[in-house]
C-alpha cells in the first residue's frame, strides 16, 4: 500500500491520539497552567517575542521557543509536521529522529515507516511539536527532554490519549447553540480543542485534572462573548419565570 507522502498541510485525522503526557506537555503548555522558567541568554536577531512572554526572576515563561543555545528563536509550533521532517539532510537523519519518538510512545502500536512521511510519522511528529510548545523549547531540544521525563512512556507504558477533535468540534458547537443560540467562528472552535487536548496531556502527565468537555466548551463559549452569554442567560431565566406564572394561572 502506497504510503502518505503528498500532502504536507493535511491536518492529522480526528481518530489519532495526540502526545503523551505533557511533562511539558505542554503546549503547550497551556494558557491555563504556567510553563516552568527556562534559562535564556539572548533574543534570537529579528525575533519578536510573543505578548504572552513572561519574564521571571528564575527564567523565561511564555509562548516563545527557547533554543539549545538558551536563545529564544522562534514562537511556537503550528501544523508544521511536515515542514519540520523535511528539513533533515538525509532520510537516515529523518527516522533516527523518528526513532526517538517511537521510543518515548508516540507511536503507539506502530512504528516509524521508511521514508518518514506516512500519515503516522506525521502525526508522531505533530504531538512532539505539540509537547515541545508545552515544554517551551524548539524540538531538538524537546526531544532530548522527552527520554529523560517520560522513561515509563520509554519502557512500553500507556500513551496519553485525548478526545478526537471530531468529538470536541461537535461538543463546542452544541455548547454555543445552547448559549449562545448561535455558533462562533471556526477560529473559536479551533481554539477550543487545542485547549481542551492540552488540558488533558497535562491531566495525563500528573497535572490539574481536565473537566469534562461540556462544561470546558460551555465556559470557553461564555469566555467569547461574555456579554452575549450573559444576556442570553437572562432571556432564559425570564422564559422560565413566564412558564412557571403561566403554569400558575
Amino acid at each position: 500500500m502506497a504510503e502518505n507522502t503528498t500532502d504536507p498541510n493535511t491536518a492529522r485525522p480526528a481518530t489519532t491520539a495526540p502526545a503523551i503526557s505533557m511533562g511539558g506537555g505542554g503546549n503547550a503548555l497551556l494558557p491555563t497552567q504556567k510553563l516552568q522558567p527556562r534559562k535564556t541568554v539572548s533574543v534570537a536577531p529579528g525575533f519578536a517575542i510573543p505578548k504572552e512572554t513572561e519574564y521571571t526572576k528564575e527564567g523565561y515563561i511564555g509562548q516563545g521557543l527557547v533554543d539549545r543555545s538558551g536563545v529564544i528563536s522562534r514562537g511556537q509550533y503550528g501544523n508544521e509536521a511536515y515542514a519540520q521532517l523535511a528539513q533533515f539532510k538525509s532520510v537516515t537523519e529523518r527516522k533516527n529522529f523518528l526513532d526517538r519518538l517511537y521510543q518515548v510512545g508516540l507511536y503507539g502500536g506502530s512504528k516509524p515507516s521508511p521514508s518518514g512521511f506516512a500519515s503516522r510519522d506525521l502525526s508522531a511528529m505533530q504531538d512532539a511539536l505539540d509537547w515541545a510548545n508545552w515544554r517551551g523549547y524548539t524540538i531538538d531540544v524537546a526531544a532530548t527532554i522527552m527520554a529523560k521525563e517520560l522513561p515509563t512512556v520509554a519502557n512500553g507504558g500507556n500513551r496519553i490519549r485525548t478526545t478526537a477533535k471530531e468529538d470536541l468540534r461537535a461538543v463546542f458547537k452544541n455548547a454555543a447553540g445552547t448559549v449562545l443560540g448561535r455558533q462562533l467562528s471556526d477560529s473559536e472552535v479551533e481554539k477550543f480543542i487545542k485547549s481542551y487536548n492540552q488540558k488533558e496531556m497535562v491531566e495525563g502527565g500528573g497535572g490539574a485534572s481536565a473537566p469534562t468537555a461540556s462544561v470546558a466548551a460551555e465556559e470557553a463559549v461564555m469566555g467569547a462573548a461574555p456579554e452575549e452569554a450573559q444576556a442570553m442567560g437572562a432571556l432564559s431565566l425570564t422564559n422560565i419565570f413566564d412558564s412557571v406564572i403561566k403554569g400558575l394561572g
